[in-house]
């Protein structure tokens, strides 16, 4: 039987708030001996207003081992433009718990993915709401990374993820062009390898 060998949790890109209007593009990796790679990506809402337009997130490929002007679209994906609702994290909640306090639950349903905004935006994370408890809390389907207190929940989060065949590609970029969405939003990128087969 075949052994795969894979690299999982590099960060294509890092946590951040993307201004608006602008493009943040991540570092170019070198890919060209590598098989195939999994990227998920996280988008989070840090206003309650709709976007003027809907982030793009690009994943491309270059023809060429170095140089730019020759990167490709090898996968595209546009965010929704919905207003948010928000709500503050009242009380503590602290890492490694599920349970979020808030005083209203108002527009939050259950399957939704919320962004918890916190004041360090290394600290921010994602969760899916599991269930509700009316004007009280919400728990998430998982545990929480980083304690939350004080932060803010938005909901419209999204994920996207692509599987990408590397075998011709050499470098490999992700975009993520606000170029109009009106407002500051929240994005990471990670990517998977499959290094080699034996």
């Amino acid at each position: 039987m075949a052994t795969l060998n894979k690299s999982v949790g590099n960060t294509l890109l890092a946590l951040q708030s993307v201004s608006s209007n602008s493009v943040v593009i991540s570092s170019a990796l070198d890919v060209s001996t590598k098989f195939s790679a999994w990227i998920t990506i996280h988008f989070g809402r840090r206003a309650t207003t709709a976007l003027t337009e809907g982030l793009e997130f690009r994943i491309e490929g270059s023809s060429k081992s170095s140089g730019d002007g020759h990167w490709h679209v090898l996968a595209a994906f546009k965010t929704l433009i919905t207003a948010a609702e928000s709500e503050a994290v009242s009380g503590t909640v602290n890492a490694g718990t599920n349970v979020i306090t808030v005083a209203s639950t108002t527009n939050l349903t259950r399957g939704d993915m919320v962004y918890l905004d916190n004041s360090t935006i290394a600290n921010s994370e994602w969760g899916r709401v599991k269930s509700i408890s009316t004007n009280t809390s919400i728990t998430i389907e998982d545990n929480l990374v980083n304690a939350q207190t004080g932060s803010t929940i938005y909901d419209q989060g999204e994920m996207f993820n692509a599987l990408i065949d590397l075998s011709a590609v050499t470098r490999l970029r992700l975009v993520a062009d606000g170029s109009n969405t009106g407002q500051a939003v929240a994005v990471e990128a990670f990517i998977n390898y499959l290094n080699s087969v034996a």
